[in-house]
C-alpha cells in the first residue's frame, strides 16, 4: 500500500465509504447494449479466458439460436442455429448447447465457433450447466411431464448418465455446484438435488436454486418473492431476504462478493452482498426489463438479457460493476 497517504487518505476514503453507502450515480456503467434475436434469448453464458460472450436460446418450437459476441467489441460474432441453452467448459473452452428439437447436444470450439461434437439425446436438450469438475449437464424440455437429465465427461464427450427421470417438466436451467458436484433442478415446480455418483434425484427444503457462489459455497435460491442464502455443505438456508418481486435470474460476483437479482417490474438489478443485505440497485432505464444474465469476476460484468417493453426488442446489455470502487477495505475498492 502507498503510505504516502497516511491519514489523510483514510479520512478520504472513510468519506468516500459514507458517499458510496449513500447513494452512488455511478455505481454502474453499461459499456454496450448489443441487440439480439428473441431466438436467442433464454440462457447467457460467458468465457472470461478469450472475454466471449453467449446468448443462449430458451425452449422454443419455432426456432432458437447461440448468439456469440466479443467482449472487446460487442460485435457479433457468429450465429448458430438450432441452438437452445448455453454454457461453457472454462478448463478447454469449449460451449455446449442443445438443439431442443432437432434432440441433440453439441460442442463448439470457443476460438473457433466450430463444431466439433454431437450427440442425439431426444427429449428436446435445451439447457446446459457446467460442474467445473469436468462435467456437463443437459436438461431437457419435452419429456412429456418427465423432462430427464443428462450428464457428460468434458474431456472426452463421454455420457456418463441419463436419461435421468426429474418426476416432472423443467422450467428453469439446472445448476451444477462445483464444490459438492451435486445438481440442482426445479422439476414439476419442486426442486431438487441430483446426486453426483448415484444420480438419485431427491427433494430438498427451499426454492429453486439461480446461482452457486463456489468461492464460500453458497447457494442462491428463489421462494416466491424471496431470496434463500443456502450452506452447499449441508443444505440449510442461512437467510431469507423478504422482497417485493420475484428475481428472474440471480448472478454471482465472487471476487467483489456481490449477488445480482434481475427485477423485470424495476427495469433494475438489485446488488446484494454474500449474506444478503442490499447494496445497490443499478436501474436499466424505462422500459427495459431484464432477463437471465451471467457474470464475469474478473472484469466485474454482468451480461443481462434485456427486453425493452416499448419497441419489443431484445438487447444483451454488458454492464460494470462499479459500486464497490469507493469503499476502502472492499474487494475491487480504492484501496492501493
Amino acid at each position: 500500500m502507498n503510505r504516502l497517504c497516511g491519514k489523510a487518505k483514510d479520512i478520504i476514503c472513510r468519506a468516500a465509504l459514507v458517499w458510496a453507502l449513500v447513494g452512488l450515480a455511478t455505481a454502474q456503467n453499461i459499456l454496450a447494449s448489443v441487440p439480439i434475436p428473441a431466438a436467442s434469448v433464454g440462457q447467457v453464458a460467458v468465457n472470461p479466458a478469450l472475454n466471449m460472450i453467449y446468448a443462449g436460446g430458451g425452449p422454443n418450437a419455432s426456432g432458437s439460436s447461440l448468439t456469440v459476441i466479443d467482449g472487446v467489441t460487442f460485435n457479433i460474432v457468429k450465429t448458430i442455429t438450432p441452438s437452445a441453452g448455453v454454457s461453457v467448459d472454462m478448463k478447454r473452452d469449449n460451449v455446449w448447447t442443445g438443439t431442443f428439437s432437432a434432440g441433440d447436444v453439441e460442442v463448439y470450439a470457443g476460438a473457433s465457433n466450430v463444431e466439433i461434437f454431437s450427440q442425439a439425446l431426444g427429449h428436446c436438450p435445451a439447457a446446459v450447466s457446467f460442474d467445473c469438475r469436468g462435467r456437463m449437464w443437459v436438461a431437457s424440455q419435452c419429456g412429456k411431464k418427465e423432462d430427464p437429465l443428462w450428464v457428460f465427461e468434458t474431456d472426452n464427450f463421454k455420457l456418463i448418465a441419463g436419461p435421468i427421470p426429474t418426476g416432472g417438466d423443467i422450467a428453469q436451467p439446472p445448476v451444477a455446484n462445483p464444490r459438492s458436484e451435486k445438481l440442482y433442478v426445479t422439476s414439476g415446480g419442486v426442486s431438487k438435488e441430483v446426486n453426483p455418483t448415484t444420480f438419485a434425484v431427491t427433494n430438498t427444503n427451499f426454492g429453486t436454486v439461480l446461482a452457486i457462489d463456489s468461492a464460500t459455497n453458497r447457494l442462491y435460491a428463489t421462494s416466491g418473492e424471496n431470496i434463500q442464502v443456502i450452506l452447499g455443505a449441508s443444505d440449510t438456508i442461512l437467510k431469507t431476504v423478504s422482497l417485493t418481486y420475484a428475481p428472474a435470474a440471480i448472478g454471482v460476483n465472487n471476487a467483489l462478493g456481490h449477488v445480482y437479482a434481475a427485477n423485470p417490474g424495476g427495469n433494475s438489478i438489485d446488488v446484494f452482498n454474500q449474506n444478503g443485505t442490499k447494496l445497490s440497485t443499478f436501474l436499466l432505464g424505462a422500459d427495459n426489463q431484464p432477463g437471465s444474465l451471467a457474470v464475469d469476476s474478473t472484469r466485474s460484468r454482468i451480461y443481462v438479457d434485456v427486453f425493452n417493453t416499448a419497441s419489443s426488442t431484445w438487447s444483451v446489455d454488458v454492464i460494470e460493476d462499479l459500486s464497490a470502487v469507493r469503499q476502502c477495505e472492499f474487494p475491487g475498492s480504492c484501496d492501493y
